[in-house]
């Protein structure tokens, strides 16, 4: 089963303006699609990946945070995916998982 339909609750959370964004959660798993993309997580955060909160703000009701949308676009980039067209010929949400 994806990410999309295990995440409900958040999902209509959020739409609602009662919950705040979905955090990222990366848990241990065998057999990983895509894990060298994720060997890359580590040094990205050492450069400031993430420092696009202190710039960019989103609206208060939604579902993916800054911190997802950042992370896919680097996630796109180091698996050369490029435009989000593509995205649907992979499922990022399955990316190392």
């Amino acid at each position: 089963m994806g990410e999309a339909t295990t995440r409900f609750v958040e999902r209509t959370l959020c739409p609602l303006g009662k919950g705040s964004h979905a955090t990222p959660e990366f848990e241990e798993n065998k057999s990983l699609c895509g894990a060298g993309i994720l060997f890359m997580l580590p040094s990205l955060l050492a450069q400031g990946l993430l420092k696009a909160k202190e710039v960019f703000r989103l609206p208060s009701s939604h579902y993916y945070g800054l911190e997802s949308v950042v992370l896919t676009l680097a996630f796109m980039a180091l698996a050369r995916i490029k435009n989000p067209e593509q995205l649907k010929q992979c499922k990022p949400g399955e990316i190392g998982r």
